[in-house]
């Protein structure tokens, strides 16, 4: 594995895909431009905020050499299991019960399930369908004693859901991260990010940072960047990231990926 010319990893949402377009699946540039990239002689790595478990098969299906999923928290290459870091079951049992009192509902993300306390709930179908996070990967049953979760999805009552619990647990080595689906917000570890999943990976896989690209177009992408020599933002990416870029391509919609990939000379 240690031949390889260097390393391209990708965000999924707003990336690879795009559900807020209806674009579910990778196109067939996309496809053909990462087989080409594999031929080339370049690992290719996933990197998304997304857990194991809602990785769809049109993205499986790529067949990557290697995930970064749940922000940076878990990290696998070639099948083999690098980390899985979860959330303290006592710290976790903490923020649950502040949620609940407060009209929170959740999600907690793990790497073979996401759990639920309502599969039945109305805001938690909602988002389960519209981002195509397939609902059989979803279970209630789970304690909060045990659960192994890296990332908490909270769909808030109102606007003010959000500053309500970043003011609660601000001080406690937590991230907070607003979504672009009405009132949601990711809760998770501070230390874990995709620039952690990244670096750890190009330090076991013994890669230079200057031999190493990734594509993204969202605020959790910037640690990515930070760690990367080419980070190379998709069309409508966040403000955030413009400055950590080292180069810009065109949306899901307009290919941005085959051309990025060309433009870089990769393929």
């Amino acid at each position: 594995m240690m031949n390889n010319k260097g390393i391209v990893f990708f965000d999924v949402d707003g990336t690879l895909i795009d559900w807020t377009k209806g674009i579910y699946a990778p196109t067939n540039a996309t496809k053909e431009a990462i087989n080409k990239l594999k031929a080339n002689g370049y690992l290719t790595v996933l990197a998304t905020g997304r857990p194991k478990s809602s990785i769809t098969n049109e993205i499986v299906d790529l067949g990557l050499n290697g995930y970064i999923a749940s922000n940076g928290a878990y990290a696998e290459i070639e099948n083999e299991l690098i980390f899985n870091e979860c959330i303290n079951n006592k710290k976790l049992e903490d923020i649950l019960s502040f949620l609940e009192e407060n009209d929170i509902v959740y999600i907690l993300e793990g790497q073979e399930n996401n759990y639920v306390l309502d599969i039945n709930n109305e805001k938690v179908r909602d988002l389960v369908i519209k981002a195509n996070l397939g609902i059989e990967n979803f279970t209630e049953d789970w304690e909060k004693d045990t659960v192994k979760t890296s990332k908490i999805i909270a769909i808030g009552k109102d606007i003010n859901s959000y500053k309500l619990v970043c003011d609660k647990y601000k001080d406690e080595g937590l991230s907070f991260m607003a979504n672009q689906f009405g009132d949601t917000f990711e809760i998770y570890v501070s230390k874990y990010t995709k620039g952690y999943g990244v670096d750890h990976l190009l330090e076991k896989l013994g890669i230079d940072r200057e031999n190493a690209y990734a594509f993204g177009d969202g605020e959790n992408d910037i640690e990515m960047f930070q760690v990367v020599k080419h980070g190379i933002a998709m069309g409508g990416y966040h403000k955030g990231l413009e400055e950590h870029a080292f180069d810009f391509t065109e949306d899901v919609e307009n290919e941005g990926i085959a051309k990025g990939l060309k433009k870089l000379e990769l393929i």
